[in-house]
């Protein structure tokens, strides 16, 4: 099992797909877990079966119980900000 923060994110999206292509269980961290924005994610060949979509509850302690069991970490995630 690996995992991939930001999973919803564009490169992260498209390395998720691949993962499942190769055959992993891949558990997903996203920022907003509303269904209807990632339904690309559920769509994806092998994602019934083998993808795991779940919001951190922080990011120390969620991330850290995210990672826990995963044989790979995919960080894919980056901060987002108004600031210029």
């Amino acid at each position: 099992m690996v995992i991939v923060t930001d999973a919803g994110g564009f490169i992260a999206s498209w390395l998720v797909r691949l993962l499942l292509e190769k055959g992993y269980t891949v558990k997903g961290t996203l920022r907003d877990p509303d269904v209807a924005k990632h339904s690309h994610l559920r769509a994806l060949k092998g994602a019934a079966e083998r993808l795991i979509l779940s919001k951190p509850t922080s990011l120390t302690t969620g991330l850290c119980l995210a990672i826990d069991g995963c044989n790979g970490v995919f960080h894919a995630a980056s901060p987002v900000t108004d600031d210029q």
